[in-house]
């Protein structure tokens, strides 16, 4: 059930806001978040991170409120039992709540949520990205609280798009999706931020809703072409080989010959991802200060 493009004007604005902005710090390996949490570190921090500067000033305004383990977009980079029990406890001693972020559904995640989940308090959330991870979670775990996540809150975001297409301007669609988060018991949602904003792109959201940035997902896929790339053989850029976790080291800018992108794009792993403009983060901030966004996600770890 993907959002649609056209503009709903039927739909009034609903304002989330009001409490302070949280800031979410994505890690697929916890580190401390000691200099997120001081003031005098957090621009150094976010800089070294994002490589912005603007960005880096304003995040720098926020203390983190929340850590995310794991990965949307692959389910090798979720955390094994301890590493998970000691990320848990290291999100406890900095006063941030733990979610777990998983990606697309495998049955051998099913059988990973189902030895991670039980270590979590009640009321934690999970960020699902697969409906059928969301039925698992809401009927095994019901305590928990389900968000749901970008791979599911699908928009146009792909900068490869000609330029026509990138100046339609979105508008969020609910309709399609209320009765699949009614019947699942989905509390949030999160999206990343479509390729043409303008006042009313956030207005729109039936949730509260978290906001990915400054990078938004183009595509994934199971093949991992990084892991693949120093394999030869039958191998190569097949799927189920033994993953090394290249893509915690290694990512790759991709340009395409007698194509210029209006964004820059990179090969992270299995999943394409693209940077957002300062335009489109001019309306993110917009967002926040009129109560549309109410948590901002943002990955504690350079690509």
């Amino acid at each position: 059930m993907a959002a649609t493009a056209s503009i709903v004007e039927s739909i009034e604005p609903q304002r989330f806001g009001g409490s302070p902005l949280e800031l979410a710090v994505s890690m697929v390996n916890p580190m401390s978040l000691a200099k997120v949490g001081n003031p005098s570190t957090r621009h150094a921090y976010w800089q070294a991170a994002l490589g912005d500067t603007e960005l880096a000033s304003w995040l720098a305004n926020f203390t983190p409120t929340h850590l995310y383990v794991g990965s949307e977009f692959c389910e090798q980079l979720l955390p094994g039992l301890r590493a998970w029990e000691k990320a848990i406890a290291h999100a406890q001693a900095v006063h941030c709540c733990v979610c777990l972020l998983t990606p697309i559904a495998s049955p051998q995640l099913i059988r990973d949520l189902g030895e991670l989940l039980p270590s979590l308090p009640d009321g934690s959330e999970v960020i699902v990205n697969d409906w059928g991870a969301a039925h698992f979670v809401r009927e095994r775990f019901p305590a928990l609280h389900l968000i749901a996540g970008r791979l599911l809150c699908r928009m146009m975001k792909d900068p490869r798009l000609g330029q026509a297409s990138q100046a339609v301007t979105f508008r969020f669609d609910p309709r399609p999706l209320r009765a699949m988060f009614a019947r699942l018991s989905i509390r949030r949602m999160e999206i990343d931020v479509p390729l043409s904003t303008d006042a009313g792109t956030f207005s729109t959201l039936p949730l509260p809703t978290g906001v990915h940035v400054p990078f938004a997902c183009v595509a994934k896929g199971r093949m991992c072409r990084v892991g693949s790339s120093s394999i030869r053989g039958s191998e190569r850029f097949a799927v189920g080989r033994k993953c090394r976790k290249e893509c915690l080291k290694v990512s790759a800018q991709l340009e395409r010959p007698g194509f210029r992108d209006t964004r820059e794009v990179y090969q992270v792993g299995n999943s394409i991802i693209s940077k957002h403009s300062a335009t489109m983060l001019d309306a993110v901030r917009s967002a926040v200060e009129q109560g549309f966004i109410s948590r901002i996600v943002v990955p504690g770890e350079a690509i």
